[in-house]
């Protein structure tokens, strides 16, 4: 795959700078959520925005690695952080499972109750993120979002 961290972090808007509202975002990331799901059903959707998720995750997590869990969690929250992506804390980790919050998610936080989770990319991305780590594939599943009112974002790993 491509450097592309390296490609998109090439940013030259003199005038208008590197950030955006979250309402673009959203727009784009929702729109583009909707078009997809019109185009390859629900379930083709939520598996192309999880593996886009999963391949920034582990590509980040190469760049990021560190050879102590703890230190590579901080490093990953930092860099969640100070991208504003949200703020990624963890619940529970163990030798089966971790479970991380994430508050102030960019994807949905504040929304309404739409009825349906959403945030299918950050659920890739922490998936990607331990599968760098570890070396192997994990699973993960979002298990609560603001999109459906739980107040927070949420994704279990299988390790």
């Amino acid at each position: 795959m491509r450097d592309w961290l390296n490609i998109i972090g090439s940013v030259n808007r003199p005038v208008l700078g590197e950030e955006i509202p979250i309402l673009i975002f959203r727009a784009f990331r929702i729109y583009s959520g909707e078009y997809l799901k019109d185009l390859m059903g629900e379930k083709g959707a939520v598996v192309l925005f999880q593996n886009a998720g999963r391949e920034l995750g582990k590509e980040l997590g190469e760049r990021l690695k560190d050879d102590d869990l703890n230190r590579y969690i901080d490093n990953v929250q930092t860099f969640v952080k100070d991208s504003k992506i949200g703020l990624l804390a963890v619940e529970e980790i163990d030798q089966k499972r971790a479970v991380l919050k994430l508050d102030e998610c960019i994807t949905c936080a504040g929304m309404p109750n739409i009825g349906a989770r959403i945030c299918h990319f950050e659920t890739g991305f922490v998936a990607g993120v331990f599968e760098a780590f570890l070396g192997n594939k994990v699973k993960a599943v979002e298990t609560k979002c603001n999109a459906m009112g739980e107040g927070t974002c949420e994704v279990t790993v299988d390790l």
